[in-house]
């Protein structure tokens, strides 16, 4: 019996270490560093229309005018999961899924289905349509400056030491923030 409850704790602890690797990292992340500098003196609720960043915690996503709250974390493994959101933005309510992976320097590498850069279009699967009733201003083309280039939507508000794909996704830390 003495050596059967050794045996019978450890296999436990095995099985309860995939539970207790679940959760999200504990703290407040933002999509930038100077949102933490903002968080460490105001919340996001009180920074308002300042909120010009995303704000994760474990409970969600948040941003102006936006709140993604999260119903289910799974873990994929001990640094990655996927958690599934009900979104409010301005009344329009629906549905989200993100992935997370904690990477080095424990910042957050953060991918939601959702893609908000694009406006929802009735007409985009209504192939009733005929092609040429499009606007031009309505095509996914990049679009030329007053110097004859092109600026590409990825270089919106990017990082430009970044790859465009991670200056979008990667969430620092936020150490101090006001509670």
């Amino acid at each position: 019996m003495q050596r059967r409850a050794p045996w019978v704790l450890s296999v436990w602890l095995v099985g309860m270490s995939p539970a207790l690797a679940q959760g999200l990292p504990d703290g407040t992340f933002a999509s930038n560093k100077e949102g933490c500098a903002k968080l460490a003196s105001k919340t996001p609720a009180e920074l308002g229309a300042d909120l010009d960043f995303y704000v994760l915690t474990k409970t969600g996503v948040t941003t102006y005018l936006q709140r993604c709250d999260f119903l289910s974390v799974t873990p994929h493994d001990a640094k990655s999961w996927v958690a599934t959101a009900f979104c409010d933005e301005q009344g329009y309510i629906y549905p989200d899924l993100f992935a997370i992976a904690e990477r080095e320097g424990g910042k957050l590498s953060v991918t939601r289905e959702t893609d908000l850069t694009q406006e929802p279009s009735e007409t985009a699967d209504d192939s009733s349509v005929p092609s040429d009733d499009i606007a031009p201003s309505e095509l996914d083309h990049d679009q030329t400056d007053n110097s004859g280039g092109t600026a590409s939507s990825a270089a919106h508000g990017a990082d430009e030491t970044q790859p465009a794909s991670d200056a979008f996704n990667t969430y620092v830390r936020c150490e101090n923030v006001k509670q």
